[in-house]
């Protein structure tokens, strides 16, 4: 069976996209004012950080970008020119979804008020944009001319609408009074902005399925590049790089934020970029990655669902489970859903002095819940895969919950020394070296091979080690 039409999916982004701006609009209008809503509204404030929408967006944009980098390795694969450029739009497309999560684009304000002065245009971040937007448009139309059309018109359209949306609904909202209101208007311009931003995104999903031709052929699901020239027998691909990587950037984020946390640098620049990188803060780098690394799993735990369904796999289910829950964890990550819990734990127990995380009791309940999500699974599959499920979400759990309590009781006893800045680098971690077991698990169970085309199939063995090819990127 062939999937032919690109456009199917991103209908459904649109759909749910439309319906998130809506409901954020309709409680803008009732409540304006953003102080008295209840935790529920805040949670569906598209303007908000801390909210379903703004996870929305930045998932989308990491869809995206894994959706480019699978292009570009079946351009790869078959042989078709452009797979470079489809690495770099990956790459452009990740950097939004940062710039999205963190809001790092507004902290380049300072530089148009040192070279224009200060202004209503330069009291924020229009004048950078003024000169990033048309020289990152420039790239999508070279990108574009290397990826041909029909999907380079769709990249353009969609990257440009995209930077559009972002940078003129934030102006004109900001010339009409604010975005927060609490007049209609700018509101409204803010809304809509968002929802361009993601109907630039849809568009640029559509430019990698426009190419992309799915099929499942027998028991094993396979995609090529529309314009594909096929190789004979599949290689299989060595994925153990891609652990070492994602292991790497986990451990070198922790380090690069625990240096500058225990120099504590006075310099405005320098005390900008620890906010940035550092652990215990939420909204920069290290909150995106891991956002990014959670909603990554759930993207391959789907996919091992599918080629699991084709295979005729009785476990397939359970993969679409694990797959939501890390969905749900992903959505936990960034807009903070535990800590809307706090009351609930409060409810529950008896208060003990200062101690500042009783969202930890209903946590313990939903991790309950989550593991025996992942133990479900992890009875039905081989043990090398079994081993790394469980591995992976004991470590999640330790880390998340087990933690998350001893900084608690360093908070409790107002010892926030170097034992509890140790702590919480450990923590974080911890939790993304869990997320990696947890998608290196999903890996055990599939295998991955290329002969002009990528080929996933479900199989209930270890892999074996044959000759591998190494995956290229770049």
């Amino acid at each position: 069976m062939i999937y032919r039409s690109p456009f199917r999916p991103v209908g459904h982004v649109l759909l749910i996209s439309m319906v998130l701006t809506a409901m954020s609009f309709a409680i803008a209008m009732t409540n304006p004012d953003r102080d008295t809503r209840n935790e529920l509204a805040r949670w569906l404030d598209a303007l908000g950080e801390n909210s379903l929408p703004a996870w929305w967006s930045t998932a989308l944009l990491l869809a995206v970008a894994v959706a480019f980098t699978v292009t570009g390795t079946a351009a790869r694969a078959g042989r078709v020119a452009g797979a470079g450029a489809w690495f770099t739009a990956a790459a452009i497309a990740g950097a939004f979804s940062l710039t999205d999560l963190s809001g790092v684009h507004r902290r380049l304000g300072g530089i148009g008020r040192l070279v224009l002065g200060d202004g209503v245009l330069t009291r924020s971040w229009f004048a950078v944009a003024a000169v990033l937007v048309p020289a990152l448009a420039a790239v999508l139309v070279v990108l574009a001319a290397r990826v041909g059309a029909p999907s380079g018109r769709l990249l353009v359209g969609g990257g440009v609408l995209l930077m559009a949306s972002a940078v003129g609904g934030e102006l004109v909202a900001a010339l009409l009074g604010g975005r927060t209101g609490p007049a209609p208007a700018p509101v409204l311009v803010a809304h809509l902005g968002e929802l361009g931003e993601n109907a630039g995104a849809a568009l640029m999903l559509a430019a990698a399925l426009r190419v992309l031709v799915r099929s499942a052929d027998g028991d094993v699901l396979r995609v090529r590049h529309r314009a594909g020239i096929g190789a004979g027998g599949g290689v299989p691909m060595r994925l153990t790089t891609i652990w070492w990587w994602l292991v790497g950037v986990s451990g070198a984020l922790a380090l690069l934020s625990l240096g500058f946390v225990l120099a504590d640098p006075a310099q405005p620049v320098l005390r900008d970029v620890r906010l940035f990188v550092d652990l215990l803060v939420e909204h920069n780098l290290p909150t995106w990655w891991s956002v990014a690394l959670l909603a990554t799993a759930a993207l391959v735990h789907f996919a091992t669902f599918l080629a699991a369904r084709i295979a005729g796999a009785p476990e397939a289910r359970s993969w679409l489970v694990t797959a939501a829950v890390l969905a749900v964890l992903s959505l936990d990550d960034q807009s903070q859903l535990h800590e809307r819990s706090e009351q609930l734990g409060r409810l529950l127990v008896t208060e003990t002095g200062d101690f500042p995380f009783y969202w930890l009791i209903p946590g313990a309940v939903a991790g309950v819940a989550v593991a025996a999500a992942v133990a479900a699974l992890a009875v039905r599959v081989h043990a090398r895969a079994r081993l790394r499920l469980v591995g992976g979400i004991a470590v999640l759990l330790a880390t998340g919950l087990g933690l998350e309590a001893v900084q608690g009781l360093f908070m409790a006893a107002r010892n926030e020394g170097i034992g509890f800045v140790i702590g919480y680098h450990v923590e974080e971690l911890g939790e993304d070296v869990g997320v990696i077991l947890l998608i290196a698990a999903a890996a055990a169970m599939t295998r991955v091979s290329c002969d002009g085309r990528l080929t996933l199939s479900y199989t209930g063995l270890p892999a074996p080690l044959p000759d591998p090819v190494p995956v290229r990127t770049g």
